[in-house]
């Protein structure tokens, strides 16, 4: 037709931009928009399955894309870098545990439970987290990318123990220095227990069983309570 110019056989073409594709299909088979929350959220949910059988040294955005059901470019929108889904997802894993263990403080607090009741909870809810694939993965990540050593990087992640150490206070004449030792020494016995007790009993000749669990975890409540004891003693 006059005026108007056909390309060349064979002539490439200009790559046009990844489309970033936040729908869904919805039951009648019509794409509906998710919101960025929601988007957000399906991302995070499939980086955690990715997370509970795989390092995420050993991943990537691709997989993750792939397990959520999205486009490669839709994480990059929403993520930036692979870095930064990994560290999301840790960071929704640390508010899950701070979200559970939150409310039962409160309401132990409300019910004037001892200090005893308070670090038996706490001592749960870390149990459960250090238990969990996804959560001892990222973790590992954590450590051995080295952003456990920013200043910055767990203080803000971390804000449920600064409440638990006021409960405490609320509760022991012991010195709030000594409260804390108490709640970090509980978190990391209770860690380490968790995720070594089978080399642990095996190292001592015993297997490891529930009861062996439930008479650890009697050990770590009479030694924390003698050391707070002692520690009020000392400053009344």
């Amino acid at each position: 037709m006059p005026g108007r110019k056909s390309e060349p056989r064979g002539a490439s073409t200009r790559a046009r931009p990844a489309k970033v594709d936040a729908r869904a299909s919805t039951p009648d088979g019509k794409r509906a928009r998710r919101s960025p929350e929601e988007a957000r959220a399906l991302i995070l949910a499939a980086a955690e399955r990715v997370f509970a059988t795989q390092l995420p040294d050993v991943v990537g955005l691709k997989d993750v894309a792939r397990e959520a059901g999205v486009s490669h470019a839709l994480v990059t929108h929403y993520f930036g870098t692979y870095a930064a889904l990994v560290e999301a997802t840790l960071e929704r894993r640390v508010h899950q545990l701070r979200d559970k263990l939150v409310p039962i403080v409160i309401g132990l607090v409300s019910e004037d439970a001892d200090p005893k009741a308070l670090l038996g909870a706490h001592r749960r809810a870390i149990a459960e987290a250090a238990a969990d694939p996804a959560t001892v993965r990222l973790v590992t990540w954590a450590l051995l990318s080295g952003r456990v050593a920013a200043d910055d990087f767990f203080p803000h992640r971390m804000q449920g123990l600064r409440l638990l150490a006021d409960a405490l206070e609320g509760r022991s004449t012991a010195p709030r220095e000594d409260l804390e030792f108490v709640l970090m020494a509980s978190f990391a016995l209770t860690v380490m227990w968790t995720f070594g007790h089978r080399a642990f009993a095996g190292a001592l000749g015993r297997k490891a069983t529930p009861d062996l669990d439930e008479a650890f975890d009697r050990r770590i409540d009479a030694m924390l309570e003698a050391f707070l004891r002692s520690r009020e003693r000392r400053g009344s």
